[in-house]
């Protein structure tokens, strides 16, 4: 009897990377036998690229690409910061105190106007 394959749980970036790749293709119009044919791979491959279902190496990713028309470094997407919210808010919170203790009135003058702005931000939390 034959033995299945063992599904291989892939990393984050893998599922973003293939959201990144569907929406790249999809974005120029192009099928994903187009973009197999350009980058030199198969249409199935394209499609587990596309699903997470596998990873790109870096030489394809780099076909890729050029068969996309961008950079690997477009095609690659984004990571989200591994800070926390409270790291992130003690970090700014010493920015401030050393930036406030150094300030002079051009300083604050131009800082104001900023921190009030940001305390209208639709995007805050409140």
């Amino acid at each position: 009897m034959a033995k299945r394959k063992q599904q291989i749980k892939h990393a984050e970036i893998v599922e973003l990377f293939a959201a990144r790749l569907r929406e790249l293709r999809s974005s120029r119009g192009m099928t994903q036998e187009a973009l197999a044919r350009s980058a030199h791979i198969t249409i199935s491959y394209v499609g587990r690229l596309e699903n997470a279902g596998a990873a790109p190496g870096i030489d394809l990713l780099d076909r890729l690409a050029k068969a996309l028309g961008t950079t690997t470094n477009d095609l690659l997407p984004a990571m989200a910061s591994p800070e926390t919210l409270p790291l992130l808010q003690a970090q700014a919170q010493k920015l401030f105190s050393t930036l406030l203790e150094s300030a002079d009135r051009e300083t604050l003058l131009m800082l104001n106007p900023l921190l009030a702005r940001l305390g209208e931000s639709p995007t805050r939390r409140r």
